[in-house]
């Protein structure tokens, strides 16, 4: 077999790493064995102070005469905007005793096998044997004194907050919000060391962290804008009237009404009991005008309705009226009864919709505050008369129950309770406008039809007696219409033209 050959420089090489390391392994134990286990390290230094080859009661005293004297120096100030702390060493605890401190240092930088203490004393080398002592760990107080900076720097986030008074001559007042802070104290005991480390006068900016409101004051004005108003008269009806349409919409008064949340006219107000504030006044009933409480309360929904409807928030349920009303135009009334029909809607918007109501001898007024429409759009609306209705005159109907019989008697004696009114079918659109007053967009929102009315004639039951002489009927029969005039110029006119001062839904 053919015998391989070894390089020479192959051997040279071997024998080389080998010495080396013997001798790393000897100077460790070299130094390890002239510098006793109570002994610290060969170029090992304390906050500047050499305390090579001393024990830790030479280096205690030597670190701590060092450090006492340096303290007269001491000057330490933390800023945080217009605030300041300033401390010198008066101002902190000085240990009586250094040992615990120094000890500390000695087991840090000599403890461990001999692999350890190779490393200890790489990294001393690397750090020119400095060891830093944190003046934060030296100075009895100094975290405390961090704590009560940071306790008086450190607040909650508050987001701005707006209140609604509507009595008030400035409905809405507003109040400044705050940001989150938190100081940074990792950060900042980091700068301390740092600045400690080449000067014991030192000045920090104390750093924090900072999360301000999601709303600035100019989003919170931007959501307390106006967004619609409308009003209606009332000028022609009774003192009993006006005061249940102010009554109801006093309720609104006030009103906040959050994103999505959903609003019952009916609830709000509540039910048209004298213990509630409604007066009797004249209501409808099967197509008849009676004395009910609560009368008047269709007029506070319908302007409620209309400046919704101006608003652009959503409407979830409507009815109209069994008569036209003359206070809106057609398709644009609102009627409610408990239990039968109510106004209801939703807020559609992404910030709360605050209302504003009130009256005065002549018209009642709603105004709704939120999120400003965008761009300085606005929104109106626009009725439509589509067609009347011919109404099929008067039915007469015998008094047999002599429920009016304080007023007719007898046959031949007439009681007008309700004339005869057409009918009319009716459009009502939501027209949204660009700042400039173009027509963006118009959709149909409302199409009714108000069923034409009989007119109803009451007539006595009772024969006439012999001898009695009945007054003259003034009750004129009204036969069925054929046609009607009115049209889409004069339906308002002739709508309000119908006497309705008794009565306005």
């Amino acid at each position: 077999m053919k015998k391989r050959k070894t390089s020479k420089g192959v051997y040279i090489t071997l024998i080389t790493f080998s010495f080396i390391a013997l001798f790393s392994i000897g100077a460790l134990a070299f130094n390890s064995y002239f510098y006793p286990k109570d002994r610290f390290y060969n170029n090992t230094k304390i906050n500047g102070v050499n305390v090579s080859g001393l024990s830790i009661k030479e280096a205690t005293n030597a670190v701590e005469a060092s450090i006492n004297n340096s303290l007269n120096e001491l000057d330490v100030t933390f800023i945080y905007e217009n605030k300041e702390w300033h401390y010198t060493s008066k101002d902190f605890e000085i240990p009586i005793d250094f040992s615990n401190i120094v000890e500390n240092v000695f087991n840090q930088t000599t403890s461990g096998n001999i692999f350890d203490r190779k490393i200890k004393l790489k990294e001393l080398k690397q750090n020119d044997g400095n060891i830093l002592l944190s003046y934060r760990n030296i100075l009895g107080g100094f975290n405390k004194k961090l704590d009560i900076i940071e306790q008086e720097i450190n607040q909650e986030l508050k987001e701005p907050e707006v209140k609604f008074d509507p009595s008030a001559k400035e409905i809405f007042t507003y109040i400044n919000g705050q940001s989150r802070i938190i100081v940074n104290r990792s950060e900042l005991e980091t700068l301390i060391d740092n600045s400690f480390k080449t000067s014991k006068k030192i000045t920090i900016y104390v750093p924090y962290d900072e999360l301000k409101p999601s709303l600035s004051m100019e989003d919170l004005k931007q959501r307390t804008s106006l967004r619609s108003s409308f009003s209606t008269s009332y000028a022609s009806s009774s003192a009993n009237r006006k005061s249940n349409v102010k009554t109801a919409l006093g309720a609104f008064n006030g009103q906040i009404v959050e994103p999505e949340q959903e609003i019952s006219f009916n609830e709000i107000t509540g039910a048209r009991t004298k213990e509630n504030g409604y007066k009797p006044a004249n209501v409808i009933l099967n197509g008849v005008y009676i004395q009910g409480s609560g009368g008047g309360v269709c007029q506070a929904s319908t302007t409620l309705y209309n400046a919704l409807l101006l608003s652009n928030v959503e409407i979830l349920e409507v009815s109209k009226h069994s008569l036209p009303a003359s206070y809106v135009p057609l398709a644009l009334d609102a009627m409610v009864s408990e239990g039968v029909s109510d106004l209801k809607f939703k807020n559609n918007t992404t910030s709360p919709l605050y209302f504003k109501t009130w009256g005065d001898n002549q018209k009642v007024y709603v105004e709704i505050y939120g999120l400003a429409i965008e761009n300085g759009e606005y929104y109106k609306t626009r009725s439509e008369f589509v067609r009347s209705i011919p109404h099929p005159g008067d039915r007469i109907v015998q008094d047999t129950t002599n429920e009016y019989s304080d007023k007719i008697t007898f046959k031949g004696e007439y009681l007008r309770l309700k004339n005869p009114q057409e009918g009319y079918e009716a459009k009502a659109y939501l027209q949204h406008y660009s700042s400039d007053g173009t027509l963006l967009d118009e959709k149909l929102i409302r199409h009714e039809i108000y069923n034409a009315q009989e007119g109803i004639i009451i007539e006595g039951t009772e024969d006439v007696y012999e001898g009695v002489t009945l007054p003259e009927n003034k009750v004129k029969f009204i036969p069925p219409q054929s046609t009607t005039s009115t049209n889409g110029e004069n339906v308002s006119n002739k709508i309000n033209g119908e006497n309705r001062e008794k009565y306005n839904p």
